[in-house]
């Protein structure tokens, strides 16, 4: 190719400089040039020996009716270096989940979350081996004014092949449609390759009929994940948002619910406000969309408020016949509902199963954490959030959680200290009861009563669940106290759910109260 004809250029500041660079990037030279040559008066001249392009190897992905297909499909990287738009990024990865979970005979597992993101600077095989999958669906975004740009790339594990790759392009005004439209399309052509022969129909998702209701929804999801106390207020906020500007947009009621029902369990509102403004608004959004599995799950948990466990349980069933995989509902309330009736093998059973779909999800990590811990195993609950704080310092809740398989471990040093860490990480609201609980535990009565008057003084500018009250009066030998507690907890409190398990009141339950 002829970089110049007859037109004057500046060979200092232009072409001359670029070329030197091209051949030192090559190492290539002027005296003896073997790729780029030069051809005088006229330019330079790129000379490779071309041969015919070999066609990719035809891949054997073992599909037999016994052996499904495994696929990981990674978070989408953003290269926009604007962490503001990491929402938009991952709510594509969602959509594309979503979108590979409705395909028959596909087992899809969801690489979401930090630490996915951490793992992605690996190798693509390397980390398709480690998760034991055949095939890695990876995606890069990238946004240039108004317009985004997607590659998408399928990989092949065991003979590092590229089974396919594609580029998409839209306008940012259209991301609504976009990431409908895209998912649909790359689990259309992954199904295609992993699948072949096989037909499947991908039918449309509900999505907010206005970009800025959707841009809201991403929002909240996103501010949602690492549940601490500022990020369940902002995604309520949103979902509120998303809901002001589409009133009939049903997975921001579905939101809207899930945000209510964290509140109420970590004590940032009173457990029957939060109730009553769950169920109105997962209500809602089932009269929209009954096929919703996210607001199943969240109807499901305040059916537990209301000691319906009959309903409670049809609703997970319902949640689960949807959504086998926990993709979108909370696995937390499930698991908070088996330990309830008395299903502890169960419960640490779906968690395990749910983990091993999404083996990189933090949250759930943490939520197994806390089924080995609901069940008695706290060598394991302490080992799984070891792992999840050593992936990711700053998750308060997993600090929490470390702290209360501490305590049973007789590690009360270490368990303060993980309290501590979760108070400032803007943890659980709870974690001021464990510290109170810790300390009694310890025989440090006075530290203890200090704890139970802080509690007391933030009750009169804010709620303070009764339930924590009634820990720290168990863990103080204070039966009487702990059972007046309790029986403001049956009236006002999610956290008498935990009761029947919850290692701190083991001590109470030879009384007949």
């Amino acid at each position: 190719s002829i970089l110049w004809s007859d037109r004057f250029v500046n060979f200092d500041d232009s072409i001359n400089s670029a070329v030197k660079r091209l051949r030192q990037y090559l190492d290539d030279s002027a005296l003896n040039s073997r790729l780029i040559k030069t051809l005088p008066g006229r330019g330079y001249r790129f000379a490779v020996p071309t041969e015919p392009i070999k066609p990719l190897p035809k891949v054997d992905l073992d599909t037999s009716e016994e052996r499904e297909p495994r696929l990981a499909v990674l978070p989408f990287r953003n290269l926009s270096s604007n962490p503001a738009e990491e929402h938009l990024v991952a709510g594509l990865t969602d959509a594309l989940v979503t979108a590979l979970t409705k395909v028959p005979k596909l087992h899809v597992i969801s690489c979401r979350g930090p630490l996915a993101k951490k793992g992605l600077d690996n190798a693509l095989s390397s980390t398709g081996r480690n998760l034991k999958v055949d095939a890695v669906v990876q995606g890069t975004v990238l946004r240039s004014g108004n317009c985004v740009r997607v590659t998408i790339q399928l990989l092949h594990v065991a003979t590092e092949e590229y089974l396919w790759a594609e580029n998409y392009d839209c306008m940012l005004s259209d991301i609504l449609a976009f990431h409908t439209d895209i998912s649909g399309a790359i689990a259309e052509h992954v199904s295609e390759k992993l699948l072949p022969g096989q037909r499947h129909s991908f039918p449309a998702v509900e999505h907010a009929r206005r970009p800025a209701a959707y841009q809201a929804f991403l929002k909240g999801h996103h501010v949602f994940k690492n549940v601490t106390d500022e990020g369940m207020w902002n995604a309520r906020h949103y979902w509120k948002q998303a809901i002001r500007e589409d009133p009939q947009y049903a997975k921001a009621y579905a939101g809207l619910a899930e945000s209510y029902n964290m509140l109420g369990i970590t004590g940032l509102l009173p457990a029957m406000d939060a109730l009553v403004q769950s169920r109105e608004a997962a209500i809602k959004a089932l009269e929209i969309d009954e096929s919703l599995s996210e607001a199943h799950t969240a109807l499901a948990f305040t059916r537990m408020l209301e000691w319906d466990w009959d309903g409670a349980g049809k609703e997970f069933r319902r949640a689960l016949q949807i959504d086998p995989n926990f993709t979108t509902g909370n696995p937390c309330h499930y698991l908070e509902y088996l330990l309830a009736i008395g299903r502890p093998e169960t419960a640490v059973a779906e968690l395990e199963r749910a983990q091993e779909i999404q083996p990189l999800s933090l949250f759930l990590s943490v939520i197994l954490g806390w089924a080995y811990y609901g069940t008695r195993q706290y060598d394991k609950a302490v080992r799984q959030q070891q792992r999840v704080v050593a992936i990711e310092p700053h998750f308060g809740m997993a600090h929490w959680s470390l702290g209360l398989g501490y305590l049973q471990k007789r590690r009360y040093r270490a368990a303060l200290d993980s309290f501590q860490k979760a108070r400032l990480l803007g943890g659980p609201h709870n974690a001021v009861s464990a510290i109170g609980y810790a300390y009694a535990i310890m025989g440090d009565k006075e530290r203890a009563q200090n704890t139970l008057k802080e509690l007391k003084r933030v009750l009169k500018t804010s709620y303070t669940p009764p339930y924590a009250f009634a820990a720290i009066h168990a863990g103080l030998g204070e039966i009487d106290a702990a059972f007046d507690c309790l029986g403001q907890a049956y009236k006002a409190d999610i956290g008498l759910l935990w009761l029947k398990w919850d290692p701190q009141f083991d001590n109470l339950r030879s009384d007949p109260r």
